[in-house]
């Protein structure tokens, strides 16, 4: 995790803060959420727009670390100007403060996709090198084994 913002409590009693990466910059507000439903989350998370205006991109909910039980808020922002959610966890600090850390989401073999021609053998049926061409005779997995893939000349060939 990395941390890329603060959030800390004005005088009314809010959370404020900012939020900048390469691609991020933005100014954000926490809004305490009142509900009886256990699922709720603890706060919606308010951006400020170009415009002024204050509009929600997110919410946190309270959880605890398995490893210290500590607490802490994790949720994300979205907003249609974002490729993808920004996944983030606030720590809060010994002066009240929150350090604002993110993290990216842990692919699964799942997330992974197969390759479009898995189990098709060599270039005479079709495989394909990383870059999608047709794969060279002699560098595929299906050629015999006595065969060896011609690699070039290397760095310590040149030398010699």
């Amino acid at each position: 995790m990395s941390n890329i913002g603060e959030l800390t409590k004005n005088t009314n009693g809010f959370y404020i803060g900012k939020i900048d990466t390469l691609a991020v910059a933005m100014t954000l507000a926490l809004r305490e959420v009142h509900s009886t439903n256990e699922n709720a989350p603890v706060y919606e998370i308010h951006a400020r727009s170009a415009a002024g205006s204050w509009v929600k991109v997110g919410a946190l909910w309270e959880q605890t670390s398995n490893g210290t039980g500590e607490a802490f808020l994790q949720g994300s922002i979205d907003d249609p100007s974002m490729v993808k959610p920004l996944y983030i966890a606030c720590f809060r600090r010994e002066d009240e403060s929150y350090a604002i850390a993110w993290s990216r989401p842990r692919r699964t073999r799942n997330d992974v996709p197969a390759p479009a021609n898995q189990g098709e053998g060599d270039s005479e049926n079709g495989e394909q090198d990383f870059d999608g061409s047709p794969a060279k005779q002699g560098k595929t997995q299906g050629k015999a084994k006595s065969e060896k893939a011609d690699l070039g000349e290397t760095t310590s060939d040149a030398a010699s």
